[in-house]
């Protein structure tokens, strides 16, 4: 259930008594009613191309989109090949940003209109690269057609506030994700209804434009399963500040008390939140944040025979937070891998050569955890050369881009021939 978009035009004079009671609104309003106001809405568009332009639409709304989409990321913990459920995606611009990531998406909307819209935008602009092609679903505003447990992620944008049956619709979702799912939702706060532009759609197009009442949703979601809920605390529009003043608060000598108002009074009107299926998910190798290590090879100097390999022995402890996943796992599945350098240091071949860490399927490595295991790397050209190790989790991240040390092996190659050894 998509947000329509509309113009902040002023009432007429004699219209501004005409407040609207979104209580009363939503006891006059069925389920199958605000499907149907969806999708008027977006069947009498003469034109399609303010929606296709989301979120760059204009600049005055681009900067809150970015920054909820933004947010909901940081707190979904998301990594590719997830199965994400795009709840109320509405003309696919949410979708399309996480298709270009990886993610197997599936956009929901009760208007076919906005899910052709959502259609033409992937046509146009298709993601980067080979990306799973997203999953376009129409819901009838009861039942997702979705098998049980079927979701890693539930995104949603500015959608939870239309929906007229939230109790309903907060069992569906968790119905859907999951045990270690978690359901993402940035909207507006409690007092959504009555502000200008509320009333103005409520009373021209008919949409439920509800308030946010945190502690009914999260009455709500226990009784639909849900086991924790999660708030982000930030603020959106900035306060630009001199660079004396800036400094304040970034050495800790003292807050802006416009900063903590304006951060104050923008939590008062947005709310993003997350609802936990189970416990908060362990940190793993799929996401970089935690991924640290202490490795150590002998020798420190070696000679190989191009064309050959090279023999090394890797020693490798997790110093971090994330358990390491096997090398089969996928995403995240850790591997040992070497860099290439000429002797003098300048970079040659970036990811040179990679192993599984472990050998066989695997077993993962919990913080702490050490694995010893020989590395057979293959011989440049002839020449003098520097090999470094590092650890690299698959379609993460290498190690080394978080702080880990790399242990360097000065590496002489010389020519295969008669009597060479090396």
């Amino acid at each position: 259930m998509s947000e329509p978009e509309s113009p902040t035009i002023p009432p007429e004079p004699e219209e501004a008594d005409r407040t609207i009671d979104v209580r009363r609104l939503l006891a006059e309003t069925s389920v199958e009613q605000a499907c149907a106001t969806a999708e008027r809405y977006f069947a009498q568009l003469r034109s399609w191309d303010h929606h296709l332009a989301k979120p760059f639409s204009g600049p005055e709304d681009a900067p809150a989109l970015l920054v909820a989409f933004a947010t909901l990321l940081q707190g979904l913990s998301l990594s590719p090949g997830m199965e994400v459920l795009d709840f109320g995606a509405g003309t696919g611009w949410t979708a399309r940003f996480l298709s270009q990531m990886g993610l197997r998406v599936t956009a929901a909307d009760v208007s076919p209109t906005a899910l052709a819209i959502a259609e033409e935008l992937f046509r146009r602009l298709p993601p980067v690269g080979e990306r799973p092609a997203p999953r376009f679903l129409h819901f009838d505003g009861h039942r997702l057609d979705l098998p049980d447990a079927s979701v890693d992620r539930v995104f949603c944008l500015d959608a939870l506030h239309h929906v007229p049956n939230q109790r309903e619709v907060l069992v569906e979702l968790a119905r859907v994700l999951r045990e270690d799912g978690i359901a993402g939702f940035s909207e507006p706060g409690p007092e959504h209804s009555r502000s200008p532009q509320s009333q103005y759609e409520m009373r021209t197009f008919g949409v439920v434009e509800n308030d946010i009442d945190l502690d009914g949703i999260w009455r709500l979601a226990r009784e639909a399963g849900f086991a924790e809920l999660a708030l982000a605390a930030y603020n959106a529009p900035g306060l630009l500040l001199s660079w004396e003043e800036y400094r304040e608060i970034v050495d800790g000598r003292g807050a802006d008390e416009r900063f903590t108002e304006m951060t104050r009074q923008f939590l008062g009107e947005r709310r993003t939140f997350f609802l936990y299926k189970g416990a908060r998910p362990v940190s793993s190798a799929q996401y970089r944040s935690g991924l640290l290590a202490a490795v150590t090879v002998e020798p420190p100097r070696a000679r190989a025979v191009a064309g050959e390999t090279l023999a090394l022995m890797v020693t490798a402890t997790n110093t971090g937070t994330s358990t390491w996943r096997p090398h089969g796992a996928g995403i995240g599945g850790v591997s040992i891998g070497a860099h290439l350098y000429d002797e003098r240091g300048a970079i040659l071949r970036h990811s040179y050569h990679w192993e599984p860490l472990t050998e066989g399927d695997g077993h993962p490595v919990a913080p702490g955890g050490t694995v010893t295991r020989e590395v057979n790397v293959p011989a440049p050209a002839p020449g003098r050369y520097l090999l470094e190790l590092d650890l690299v989790a698959a379609d993460v991240a290498w190690f080394g881009l978080n702080g880990s040390a790399l242990p360097r092996v000065a590496l002489e190659v010389v020519s295969a021939g008669p009597g060479v050894a090396p």
